[in-house]
């Protein structure tokens, strides 16, 4: 199937998909919000002013739903290994595929974004440093204007991937109460750290670390996961958490949101309405795509809205928004799409380099002349 991600060991779980479907629908749902209001020059009522930067930091929870959804795969190996005994993780194999699984596709999207923005702009010299800044993760330790501002979160993301070998050194606890007990000790830490700073170290790992961590506990939870845990009290569970994660005040995000993603996440398994729910194949796929779609969807939002602004009704934000999320959702789909089909989803072959090596050894040995031989015969 061309839209299903490809995994390392072939292990798929739609249901982890399904959840990064809502993960990627809420980040794109808020930036098309966030393009709609900031750039379309056009006066919504008063009280929709008022409410759309509320709006804009409940949709953005997205992006702390793809932190958790991360320390779930990346806990895998690690589980694996110390918890269940298998086989030990390669770290050079570790680092390696997260290169060639990730890198290609975000510094292609890089150059695209800088080459658009050297267009509008008539200069690409000042672009570099930023550019270059993204490249090596260092963006959110600068004060340099961004090339696609949602990268802040990769960044992130790379800083859990150096530290998850030693945190993966959790599960060699053998004992059960212990090991959870140390999760949640770290989750409570960096939930305080969160809670009580401010600035640059909010915008890293030291304050985002909590919902990495309840992918770590949710991996933990999971492996000793028995069909008698399903229950449709999981589903009922499931609705009130998920209106819970969206409908939560901002003053109490970083508090109750690791509890929130964690119960969601349980409820995703466990409830078999829920489950199925997550498991429907247009949705997995989607979610599959998502890493194509957080890359390239503001690009595609940027230029696509200088034609939908148009129908724009300034009386009504509401059905401004469903006309703009209809259209603009649509060419991100489409776009995003593309890419997963062209660029990503080929880099998720952990062969592919050894592939593409062997393609270009092939193309650079000199051919032999094939000489066809005809002989006449005259009778």
């Amino acid at each position: 199937m061309k839209l299903r991600r490809i995994t390392t060991h072939g292990n798929w779980i739609p249901e982890i998909d399904g959840l990064r479907f809502v993960a990627i629908a809420a980040t794109l749902f808020v930036h098309i919000l966030a393009e709609m209001v900031n750039r379309s020059g056009q006066t919504f009522s008063a009280f929709a002013q008022r409410n759309v930067p509320e709006l804009v930091d409940r949709g953005g929870r997205g992006v702390l739903l793809f932190f958790a959804i991360s320390g779930f795969i990346l806990a895998q190996p690690f589980l694996r290994q110390h918890l269940l005994h298998g086989q030990p993780v390669s770290i050079k194999a570790f680092f390696k595929r997260r290169l060639t699984r990730l890198e290609p596709p975000y510094i292609l999207c890089l150059v695209l974004y800088a080459l658009v923005l050297a267009i509008y702009e008539h200069h690409l010299f000042p672009l570099l440093l930023p550019l270059m800044a993204h490249i090596f993760y260092l963006h959110n330790f600068t004060s340099l204007p961004p090339i696609n501002f949602v990268t802040w979160s990769l960044e992130v993301e790379v800083q859990f991937y150096i530290l998850a070998p030693v945190l993966g050194l959790l599960y060699a606890i053998s004992s059960t109460i212990v090991r959870r007990s140390a999760i949640v000790s770290l989750i409570a830490a960096s939930t305080a750290f969160q809670y009580l700073t401010h600035g640059t170290a909010s915008w890293n790992l030291p304050g985002q670390l909590q919902f990495f961590l309840v992918g770590f506990l949710l991996a933990d939870l999971r492996a000793t996961r028995t069909e008698s845990t399903t229950s449709r009290w999981w589903d009922l569970v499931s609705v009130v958490v998920w209106v819970a994660i969206f409908a939560l005040p901002t003053s109490y995000t970083s508090l109750c949101l690791p509890l929130l993603i964690l119960l969601a996440y349980l409820a995703t398994f466990n409830g078999p309405v829920s489950r199925q729910i997550f498991r429907t194949p247009w949705i997995a796929l989607t979610g599959g795509m998502c890493y194509s779609f957080y890359l390239m969807h503001m690009m595609v939002i940027s230029i696509a809205f200088r034609l939908t602004r148009r129908l724009l009704i300034p009386s009504s934000l509401p059905l401004s928004f469903l006309i703009q999320s209809i259209l603009l959702g649509t060419c991100i789909y489409l776009f995003c799409t593309a890419y997963f089909i062209l660029i990503e989803r080929p880099c998720m072959d952990p062969k592919w380099p050894h592939k593409l090596a062997s393609k270009l050894s092939n193309l650079s040995r000199p051919r032999r002349a094939v000489v066809v031989e005809t002989s006449v015969e005259n009778r």
